[in-house]
């Protein structure tokens, strides 16, 4: 093997370069990752003081616009339990992991008049709800709640009418998230210590460049003379 070759032996790659050495490192090792797409309809009771502001406008013959708001980044999200159970994965019984996810929700719901067009809306409040749901999971024995993450990527709130129905608005509710099982291990690895680059990345003040003065070309023939 010649210098910087590399050959697989024994499912592992070995590579002839002096700065590369076997090097222990600690990391996360992922054991299972689930995009997890959750879409449900909601009904939301409006309050009574916002109900009859609506319905004022409404019995005067104005039309009405609902938008719903949801930041993704103030879900709050909580695995209740994990329960384990056995399913047929390729014909053969292999245990798995199903956890119950509880999300709490905050919703803001804003009323506009469309009959206006005014940017201001007529009515503002928020609510809180809260979905659970199960996703089966690669969970080992040794693992609890704790080597479960759930990242929120991102949620919306679509209205499904411009009025009350029943003194409620109906909304679709979309949340986008990925569920990972992971725990730290350590690897041993062939690497070799990274260096940092040089600062060499511009980050001042784009002014003019300064030019050389230049001057009248000399007289040769008149001055200076020998």
């Amino acid at each position: 093997m010649t210098e910087g070759e590399c050959v697989k032996e024994n499912y592992f790659i070995i590579c002839k370069d002096k700065n590369v050495s076997n090097e222990c490192i600690r990391v996360n090792k992922i054991y299972d990752w689930v995009m997890l797409n959750t879409d449900e309809i909601k009904q939301v009771a409006i309050p009574a003081a916002e109900l009859a502001t609506l319905q004022a406008l409404i019995d005067a013959g104005h039309l009405l616009e609902v938008v719903g708001t949801i930041t993704a980044a103030d879900i709050t999200t909580r695995i209740v339990s994990v329960v384990r159970k056995n399913i047929m994965i390729h014909c053969q019984k292999t245990e798995i992991g199903c956890a119950q996810i509880l999300k709490t929700v905050p919703l803001t719901i804003e009323v506009y008049d469309q009959t206006t067009g005014s940017t201001t809306p007529v009515v503002v409040f928020s609510v809180n709800f809260q979905i659970l749901e199960r996703v089966g999971l690669c969970f080992p024995e040794e693992f609890t709640v704790d080597n479960i993450t759930i990242h929120v990527r991102s949620a919306e709130a679509i209205s499904l009418s411009n009025t009350p129905v029943n003194g409620i608005f109906i909304f679709e509710i979309s949340i986008c998230q990925d569920v990972q099982v992971e725990t730290e291990v350590k690897l041993e690895v062939q690497g070799k210590f990274c260096e940092p680059r040089k600062n060499n990345l511009d980050c001042g003040i784009n002014g003019c460049v300064c030019q050389k003065p230049t001057f009248p070309k000399q007289c040769p023939d008149i001055f200076p003379v020998d």
